[in-house]
């Protein structure tokens, strides 16, 4: 089965498969993605069509199947160096740990892996995620503050605080009294996305809703949300499956 650009931004994986055998196109929604088969003479401009058509249906019943896959958590126990890796901003970084094993138990990133320093293997599921956590809200709570102050003060708002915390299913939040909430998996997110998502919940201090004015004052800051925004709806839900709390 082979993959096509028949659309960009889509808030689910597309696969697009022709079949000499299909009488008419078909799209089957499973929690891998969404796979549009094609007759042989079907042009792909009538499947654009026909995928923007039932968007919104594919949307919900991809979610559907998504929560319907029994959670298999990223965590689990490590027996060796290299057992595991972390999506960084994104990108697959591995965890290895500091030989010999001494001192404090702590995550600490070098540039190119994770370091685990004071373990020794096997590690327990429940000691990587704790370790994890720890470091992931120092790391990520630095570059959000960052962010905070660049565009808080192009915004004109006074946040209270920021604060990293585990979110079953939201990247971010703006409290009652202007506290902005984060995700902690937001490190597992491109840069520019973790940028929209801080921007997003500092304009919620102007506009307590998604208006028409709220998304132009996104856009006056961050004009690339509609990008970043995409990515989330595509790639956030199985990252909040993958990378939940060990069970």
């Amino acid at each position: 089965m082979a993959s096509e650009p028949l659309l960009a931004g889509l808030a689910f994986p597309l696969h697009v498969r022709r079949s000499c055998r299909a009488k008419r196109l078909r799209l089957i929604v499973r929690a891998e993605g969404v796979e549009c088969v094609l007759p042989a003479r079907c042009s792909e401009r009538i499947a654009r069509e026909f995928i923007r058509q039932h968007h919104d249906w594919l949307v919900r019943k991809y979610r559907e199947a998504i929560a319907h896959v029994p959670a298999q958590s990223f965590w689990q126990d490590a027996s060796a160096p290299g057992d595991l890796s972390f999506p960084l901003q994104a990108a697959a970084t591995p965890f290895l740990r500091q030989d010999p094993p001494s001192g404090q138990a702590r995550v600490s990133y070098d540039g190119e892996a994770l370091r685990l320093t004071g373990l020794s293997f096997p590690i327990r599921a429940a000691q990587i995620e704790l370790l994890t956590f720890s470091w992931a809200r120092g790391w990520l709570a630095q570059r959000a503050e960052a962010l905070m102050r660049a565009h808080a003060e192009r915004i004109g708002v006074h946040p209270r605080q920021l604060r990293i915390k585990r979110m079953r299913t939201r990247w971010g939040s703006c409290g009652a009294v202007n506290d902005i909430n984060l995700n902690w998996l937001l490190v597992a997110v491109p840069p520019a996305v973790l940028e929209y998502v801080v921007v997003h919940e500092l304009c919620h201090i102007r506009h307590r809703n998604h208006s028409a004015h709220f998304w132009a004052l996104v856009n006056e800051h961050f004009p690339d949300w509609g990008k970043a925004r995409q990515w989330l709806k595509a790639e956030g839900g199985r990252l909040l499956h993958r990378f939940g709390p060990v069970r």
